[in-house]
């Protein structure tokens, strides 16, 4: 669950963005955005963050669309009119990139990259959907806003769950190695 505090801050952004119109009026059309946000953010990443086309383990590429998926539809979700919510798949990529010893630094600068993506996606959406009473400098700061605070979310959930696992998976290795090391003297 992210924090009550980064819960606030997107609930905040979110109300933000429902004053000036945005919310819920743009779910129908990051919908319809939605598939290409997709495209894009796969061939942003693999344009430029090397890990991803450098790795050698399978998974990493469709796994990453899959994650990109879900950030798609959970921003369309809050964008809709939700909450937040406790980005538990987040959670689970983040414990799945650790036990693949995929580099942190990586998901974080896909994160980065998403964000940029996700801010032109949803304030086209806006723009397009814009009511005309609508300031369009307090719509586009409340985009802007929205954004970083998901994009923080995501980013310090996304360390903390990699981190502990990391831990988790050093502390079953040595383990390991003890039980190894007492079979091995006995």
């Amino acid at each position: 669950m992210p924090s009550a505090k980064q819960c606030r801050h997107i609930d905040t952004a979110l109300q933000a963005l429902a004053r000036v119109g945005v919310v819920p009026n743009i779910a129908a059309a990051l919908v319809a955005g939605s598939e290409a946000v997709e495209c894009s953010m796969r061939e942003t990443v693999l344009d430029e963050i090397p890990a991803f086309t450098e790795s050698h383990n399978p998974d990493i590429l469709p796994e990453f669309d899959e994650h990109a998926s879900l950030h798609v539809a959970e921003i369309s979700r809050l964008l809709s009119g939700s909450m937040a919510s406790d980005f538990e798949f987040v959670r689970q990529h983040a414990r799945r990139r650790a036990e693949q010893r995929f580099p942190l630094e990586a998901t974080l600068h896909a994160y980065r990259c998403g964000h940029k993506i996700v801010v032109r996606w949803v304030r086209d959406a806006a723009l397009e959907t814009a009511d005309e009473s609508a300031s369009v400098g307090e719509t586009l700061a409340a985009i802007a806003d929205f954004a970083i605070e998901y994009t923080d979310a995501i980013s310090t959930i996304a360390t903390s769950e990699y981190v502990a696992q990391t831990r988790r998976l050093g502390e079953a290795e040595g383990d390991r190695r003890t039980a190894l090391m007492s079979v091995l003297l006995g």
